[in-house]
C-alpha cells in the first residue's frame, strides 16, 4: 500500500485516473444542472488540467494520518468551484 502524498487506496481498487475523469464528468454534469459545486481534490498537473475550465485556488492542508508529524503538513490541495 502507498503512504505517500499520492495515496489512492480507500478501497482495494484505488481511485486512478479513470476514476479522476469520471468524477470530472460529474462535475460537468452537475454544472450543466446549474448547481454550484465546490471540489477538493490533489494539487498535481493532471488534475489542474481536467478542470482548467473552472476556478481553481490552492489551499494549504494538512494530513492527520501520517505517522510523523512533521511530515502532516506543508501539503497543497485544490478547491475547485464553478463559481466565485
Amino acid at each position: 500500500m502507498n503512504y505517500t502524498s499520492d495515496f489512492t487506496a480507500y478501497t482495494p481498487n484505488g481511485f486512478g485516473r479513470e476514476n479522476q475523469v469520471q468524477l470530472a464528468n460529474v462535475f460537468r454534469k452537475l454544472v450543466d444542472k446549474r448547481c454550484f459545486v465546490l471540489l477538493s481534490n490533489s494539487d498535481t498537473p493532471f488534475i489542474r488540467r481536467l478542470y482548467s475550465d473552472f476556478r481553481i485556488k490552492e489551499a494549504n492542508v494538512q494530513r492527520a494520518i501520517n505517522c510523523k508529524g512533521s511530515k502532516r503538513m506543508g501539503h497543497k490541495e485544490l478547491l475547485i468551484s464553478n463559481y466565485s
